[in-house]
């Protein structure tokens, strides 16, 4: 059955549905549901269920060791393509594909069959036309003691549309391939052929015929095939003594080669299809997160961070209030090399050392109050601390909440980081920027230097002229007066005032400039931050909203997908006994199969 023009395209549908499970894994959202979509969206392309139309049916041979599988297909084929054995003699899968058929076709279904195609060891080529379209392979034994053997079937297997499971009387109570047989139930058909049907092979149990197959359909029974098509064959009896046996080879035969018509092949085809897309949709149904949860936890985050943002800032504008930095000053003003400059750079070095004992003041009674004394953060520490706490708290939420944070954790605990280092360098960065930018020349800056060079000029002239008159007063006996000391002294008193004075006029006090600076760079960084965490949260919430929805939307469309995948009435019936039902329940007591 064709799909409509009204619903999606399988290809398409799965390349959203890979991209949709690519961003739910880099999102962390439902890790292990998402692992499950992935593994099954790799399985889809060899099931093929991006293909509109499939020209080949693959029917695949499979069973345990030493039942016949080669046999019978050379029984079938009319020829010996496949070499008889004791069981783990077929080390290789086997082709067997009609002439007018393009083998290249088969890489289109799995790699490994078009590897097999390649070969020319393992294809052979036929021109039964009853056989059109039809491929047989031949595989190894499931239960061969060769790792190698039973990976080669397990891949071939992802490729195939019919399994013909082959067993003999002596094998088919074997439940480990009993298990195989039950997880392939729901994804392709299923005939089952029973190999050795004839008296030389059955022996003394040739009168129980009747009662190994009952058994037979009752352990198939168990593993959801409660109308399993079975054939009673013997690949090896004598065309020549029918009579013999009950030999359903040539029923096996004629349902290989007219049975399985384009209807009914199509009808597998797309049976195979809609499991396959049902049990994608099961996939992404369980991993569909729930935005509801992330609605509410996001509600809740995003005041804890506003209110996080303001606190940080509060703390930081408290630090820079306190900042000493009394060496800008210095730095910046211009020194004189007389008494006015000596008697700066004392005034300056007395308060650099009451800044130190004012600081350590501050930051013991800090300690006092705030509980036992720890290491004096640098700058900006408890305000990169409190962001640290904020998201810490946070993560531990959304993990109780069971909201993936994914790339968000690792994004907070960046911003963190690079927030504390950002502050802690900023109280040395910024000041080595704030003192360049006011050493800049200026025409202020070169009239308060020529202010206070005049300063020290006046200063050293009355010194000069205190010397210059002590000096004659001592050569000519006129001795000066104590008044000319006491004047010297105020002057010069005055004219230092008068430097500073100067001083502070031309070269302001920058300690409460670089403070306010200060404080308006970090927090200015500090709001960065708690931006760009809020940021990382806001884009999370929003791709799992979207998540949720895509998710939503690719259910959708496979649940139209599907319903256009029914085949239609009487052959959906045929076909769908070779899929089987679910198994039931073991009943209390039962030992599983085993």
């Amino acid at each position: 059955m064709s799909r409509g023009t009204g619903h999606a395209d399988p290809a398409q549908l799965l390349q959203r549905a890979e991209g949709w499970a690519a961003v739910m894994a880099e999102r962390g959202v439902m890790p292990e549901a998402a692992a499950r979509v992935q593994e099954l969206l790799h399985q889809s392309r060899t099931e093929r269920l991006d293909t509109p139309d499939d020209p080949l049916l693959v029917a695949m041979l499979c069973g345990p060791t030493a039942v016949g599988k080669s046999s019978l297909i050379n029984a079938l084929a009319g020829a010996e393509i496949s070499r008889p054995g004791l069981g783990a003699a077929t080390s290789a899968a086997v082709l067997y594909v009609h002439e007018r058929d393009d083998p290249a076709r088969l890489f289109e279904y799995s790699q490994a069959l078009g590897r097999l195609a390649r070969a020319e060891a393992s294809l052979v080529r036929h021109a039964r036309d009853a056989l059109l379209h039809k491929v047989l392979v031949d595989t190894p034994d499931l239960d061969s003691a060769m790792r190698q053997h039973r990976e080669t079937t397990q891949a071939l297997v992802h490729g195939a549309d019919l399994v013909l499971f082959v067993t003999s009387p002596e094998k088919y109570k074997t439940m480990q391939m009993a298990r195989w047989v039950a997880e392939q139930r729901p994804q392709r058909a299923i005939s089952f052929v029973l190999n050795k049907w004839d008296r030389d092979a059955l022996g003394l149990q040739h009168e129980r015929r009747d009662l190994i197959e009952h058994d037979f359909r009752a352990v198939l029974a168990e593993i959801g095939f409660a109308d399993p098509l079975i054939f009673k064959v013997s690949a090896v009896t004598p065309e020549e003594k029918p009579s013999r046996i009950e030999n359903e080879l040539p029923a096996l035969a004629a349902w290989l080669e007219a049975g399985l018509g384009r209807s009914t092949a199509a009808a597998i085809q797309q049976r195979r299809q809609r499991a396959g897309w049902g049990r994608l949709a099961a996939a992404l149904a369980a991993s569909l997160p729930d935005p509801a949860a992330a609605r509410v936890y996001g509600t809740a985050a995003g005041e804890r961070l506003a209110e996080g943002a303001r606190h940080s800032a509060q703390l930081v504008r408290s630090e820079a209030a306190i900042m000493t930095g009394p060496a800008l000053d210095a730095g910046i003003r211009p020194t004189t090399p007389g008494l006015l400059g000596a008697w700066t750079r004392l005034a300056d070095r007395l308060a650099t050392a009451g800044a130190g004992v004012r600081a350590m003041i501050t930051w013991g009674g800090a300690a006092r109050f705030g509980g036992a004394a720890g290491p004096v953060l640098p700058f900006g520490g408890t305000a990169a601390a409190a962001l640290n706490d904020a998201v810490r708290d946070l993560a531990e939420q959304a993990a109780a909440a069971r909201i993936p944070l994914g790339p968000t954790d690792a994004v907070w605990v960046s911003e963190s980081r690079r927030l504390h280092d950002e502050l802690a360098r900023l109280s040395t960065t910024f000041e080595a920027e704030f003192t360049i930018d006011a050493r800049r020349p200026s025409f202020r800056r070169l009239a308060g230097t020529a202010a206070l060079y005049l300063v020290e000029t006046l200063i050293l002239l009355v010194l000069l002229l205190a010397l210059w008159r002590l000096a004659a007063g001592f050569a000519t006996g006129d001795y000066a007066s104590g008044a000319l000391l006491l004047n010297t002294m105020a002057l010069v008193v005055v004219l230092l005032l008068l430097g500073r004075f100067v001083a502070g006029l031309f070269f302001p006090p920058l300690q409460e400039r670089f403070r306010a600076a200060a404080a308006r760079r970090a927090e200015s960084a500090i709001e960065a931050a708690w931006r760009r965490v809020s940021v990382a949260l806001i884009e999370q919430l929003d791709a799992i909203e979207q998540l949720a929805q895509q998710g939503r939307d690719l259910l959708a469309d496979i649940d139209r997908l599907l319903k256009a995948l029914s085949p239609a009435e009487p052959v959906a019936s045929a076909v769908d006994r070779l899929f089987g039902d679910a198994p039931p329940l073991p009943r209390q007591g039962q030992p599983v199969l085993e």
